[in-house]
């Protein structure tokens, strides 16, 4: 185990950049495996009334720090930064954060007690140590402990060491007990069966004690120390309590006393804290696994959840003292149900601050649950009359586009084959589209058959959202409800809308669509299609082709057999693929990107206005183009991960937003007549491969650099 070089870069989103408000991912999950969620984020945010209580969980190599603020006094209300909430370094609230410093899957992470540090694991063993409170969240240390991966990380109540518990693979140990600053083993732990952990608990207070789960062999090690090693002798301690599986969970309570497991047998067993003698076994408090525990505030009560569907309180006593069906509440239902859908079996849970219960399934949507007053517990979520489910993306983003004008409707599609509608005022997700014709039995939204959807199109004219999807379908649907599906001939790349006329590129040609009916045949082209986009009258389309050039279409709907004739070629205005093309607003300038150049033409001749080499600072492909409401400003995302904004009286001038979203920029708008005011003419949205929806308000930048 050594101490490895720490890489700072890229870690977050620069402090500088006008990040107003982030709609963050949902925890990514994996059937049959526990989804670690962090609920208590040390005395740094339960002591401040200014900070809203926040979760911490994995999205792929991403760390999600996710606000969940159920309180009725301060209700967020805009996409601008909080005015009653503040960030981890004491700046107005984004919503939460996003730590991007793993560069393999994340599997577990966990607040320090003080809540100043992070201590997080991946898939290769490695365990990363981060400030919380700094502003640019820079590395403490990371240490190279297990050979795979790591399963659960737990501080000590000072702060100062730490323990792990993964996959030991071939290597002799699969749980190490470390100093958080230096790497160094305090002591040797107790190896399960095969070398395979899942679940480990450090008691908080002297004398200090170290629990580890197995996750093949039901057993149930136990250490003490410092230097900690395993205590062992026949009526001393009780390892074999459960009766098969994995051991998911390992808990203690607040002040040590009490220490509870749980796993596959549905069972839940408290042992003392300090002599680690079983107290009590609660048999079948689940039907299937328990997957997650947590224990409230106070320690008098345990947080389950399984692959049942169910959430249970269990008391020490043993006593089940309350239980939601977090299935029946996402499937919006008030009878009974027959079996548990398999995007509801309930995978984590964890207690917030002021005691709020969440737990979340399988699909990743995070359910907020309501306390009865009749318990005592003084939680939080006495306020809360039912069940809230958040939704959102579980997948990269691939597509995005918005709603009506003047609606605040924002759209995005995934890799998933998930639609989600958000409302573009506060950035909160409305829900997902689902298939009216087809039910959802497995309760993971997936409208498009889980195939990716690589582009949305909505007609304002009609109110239509068109998605486009690997599937080979475009679907179409109206709000929430996806109604209606075209069969395409060719899988679909790209689609452009006018007021009512669709124009769909697939991989042998371009389809036109319009009142939700296919109108034309194939128009199969001499060229490989790159990028598409039609003017708002309709009349003009703009196709981009791996041959460099920009073809200039006449659009004639009415004709179903040559609906378009090709008027203009721009030619040698690139030197690579044209891969994004956006027309200005006015309708007199056209704006083309390849995998390096923005260039502009005019319109009326077609003649450059921006060539090639002078916008040229992107370093990947260029995915998205838009313009602002006035035309005034360009902006260009890529898979760089940068956001560019250009402007033509200006041409030496640049705006750059390094970082703006890790793996890439599939979708850039600005808000503009999208909002029911005029905020949102500098109001920039973009959305990601980090699954993030991101506003930036750019005008004091572009105020600065342009005017």
């Amino acid at each position: 185990m050594g101490v490895e070089q720490v890489d700072a870069s890229n870690a977050c989103i620069p402090p500088t950049h006008p990040l107003t408000f982030q709609a963050l991912p949902l925890p990514t999950a994996s059937r049959g495996e526990s989804i670690f969620l962090d609920g208590e984020a040390g005395r740094l945010n339960d002591n401040d009334d200014q900070r809203a209580p926040v979760i911490l969980y994995a999205w792929g190599k991403l760390i999600v720090v996710r606000e969940i603020d159920v309180s009725n006094n301060n209700p967020k209300t805009t996409v601008c930064p909080s005015s009653s909430h503040v960030g981890p370094s004491g700046v107005p609230s984004t919503n939460g954060f996003v730590y991007r410093g793993h560069s393999a899957p994340v599997t577990a992470a966990k607040f320090s007690p003080a809540g100043t540090y992070v201590a997080s694991g991946d898939s290769r063993g490695k365990l990363r140590i981060w400030a919380w409170d700094h502003e640019e969240h820079l590395p403490k240390i990371e240490l190279q402990v297990l050979a795979g991966p790591i399963k659960d990380i737990c501080w000590d109540f000072e702060g100062k060491r730490i323990v792990v518990i993964g996959d030991g693979m071939q290597s002799a140990e699969n749980a190490k007990v470390v100093q958080w600053d230096t790497g160094v083993k305090c002591g040797d732990l107790g190896a399960n069966a095969r070398k395979k952990g899942s679940s480990c608990a450090f008691r908080p207070c002297r004398p200090m004690r170290i629990a580890t789960g197995g996750a093949e062999d039901a057993t149930v090690l136990f250490h003490k120390g410092p230097p900690f090693q395993r205590v062992v002798g026949d009526g001393i301690v009780s390892e074999k309590c459960h009766e098969r599986g994995a051991i998911h969970s390992l808990r203690y309570n607040k002040d040590g006393s009490v220490l509870a497991s749980a796993g596959t047998d549905g069972s839940v067993c408290f042992y003392g804290g300090k002599d680690m003698k079983l107290i009590k076994k609660v048999e079948k408090v689940h039907k299937s696994s328990i997957f997650s525990s947590a224990w409230n505030r106070s320690g008098t009560h345990l947080l389950t959840c399984g692959a049942d569907g169910f959430v249970r309180l269990v008391a020490t006593s043993g006593e089940i003292v309350h239980e939601w069906d977090v299935a029946l509440a996402q499937l919006g239902g008030d009878s009974a149900r027959e079996k548990v859908p398999m995007g509801a079996m309930l995978l984590g849970c964890a207690f917030l601050k002021g005691d709020v219960p969440i737990a979340v399934g399988f699909n990743g949507q995070i359910v907020v649950l309501s306390m009865p007053s009749s318990i005592g517990l003084s939680s939080s979520a006495e306020a809360i009359d039912k069940p809230m489910v958040i939704t959102g993306h579980q997948a990269p983003i691939s597509a995005m586009t918005f709603g009506p004008s003047g609606a605040n409707i924002i759209y995005t599609a995934d890799s998933d084959g998930v639609i989600v509608e958000w409302d573009g005022f506060t950035g909160t997700p409305k829900g997902r589209v689902k298939n009216v014709n087809e039910e959802d039995l497995d309760l993971t939204g997936k409208v498009h058959a889980g195939a990716t959807i690589t582009s949305l199109a909505f007609s304002p004219e009609s109110g239509t959202l068109y998605s486009a999807g690997w599937d080979d379908f475009i679907r179409i649907s109206h709000g929430q409800n996806c109604v209606e599906k075209l069969k395409m001939e060719a899988q679909p790349n790209a689609m452009t809308c006018g007021t009512s006329l669709v124009v769909v590129m697939t991989v042998d040609g371009l389809v036109l669509i319009k009142d939700e009916q296919i109108i034309s045949e194939l128009v199969r082209l001499p060229y490989n299609a790159t990028a598409v986009c039609i003017s708002k009258d309709e009349s003009m389309l703009y196709v981009g082709g791996d041959d460099y050039n920009i073809y200039i279409y006449t659009v004639s709907s009415s004709d179903s057999t040559n609906p378009l004739t090709e008027s203009h070629v721009i030619k040698g205005g690139h030197l690579k693929a044209v891969q994004s093309i956006a027309v200005s607003n006015d309708g007199t300038k056209l704006a083309a990107a390849d995998s390096r150049d923005v260039c502009v033409y005019s319109t009326t001749d077609y003649s450059p206005i921006v060539s090639k080499g002078r916008w040229c600072f992107h370093t990947q492909k260029i995915t998205c183009l838009t313009w602002s409401p006035d035309d005034s400003v360009l902006a260009s995302g890529g898979n760089d991960d940068d956001i560019f904004l250009w402007n033509i009286q200006k041409k030496m001038k640049r705006i750059n937003y390094r970082f703006a979203h890790r793996g890439g920029i599939t979708g850039l708008r600005f808000v503009g007549s999208n909002a029911s005011d005029e905020s949102g003419d500098m109001m920039l949205v973009s959305a990601g491969n980090d699954g993030c929806v991101n506003f930036w308000d750019v005008k004091e930048d572009v105020n600065k650099k342009f005017k």
